[in-house]
């Protein structure tokens, strides 16, 4: 595994995990909007600049998304208390409930199985299996998203 098959992963995980949120409708959101979602999740009350270097888009369009979610009632901003000048982002407590009880607990299936209909049903089956291994074995020690 070098960096690039790496990126092109992840990459088509995100795409996956999207997806499978989405769970058939069109939900008005990208994979790089997904991505600040994600981060504001593990670092609740994080200054945009934090989320900016955390996903690697630009500030100017974190700032947008974040706008764009906090108008949507998404996410919540504040002015950071210690630094007027940053602004500090979570989700939304309605949005967190849904975000982790609802779109998270989906099961990704039926979304990998649409990305690569090249696999027949027992190594989609099998992809599943490995992303589960590879998850429990990337999260030990860590703490939970969101929590």
């Amino acid at each position: 595994m070098d960096v690039l098959r790496l990126h092109r992963l992840a990459r088509q995980l995100r795409e996956i995990a999207l997806k499978a949120s989405q769970d058939g409708a069109e939900l008005p959101i990208s994979v790089g909007d997904l991505a600040v979602l994600e981060s504001i999740a593990r670092s609740p009350n994080s200054a945009i600049s934090e989320i900016s270097r955390s996903v690697g888009l630009a500030q100017s369009r974190v700032s947008k998304v974040v706008h764009e979610l906090t108008k949507a009632g998404v996410l919540e901003s504040s002015k950071d208390p210690n630094d007027r000048r940053q602004t500090r982002v979570r989700l939304h407590p309605a949005a967190h409930r849904q975000t982790f009880e609802e779109y998270g607990r989906r099961p990704v299936d039926a979304a990998l199985a649409d990305a690569f209909p090249h696999l027949d049903a027992a190594s989609a089956a099998r992809a599943v299996e490995l992303l589960g291994e590879l998850s429990d074995l990337l999260d030990k020690g860590s703490r939970p998203h969101g929590r």
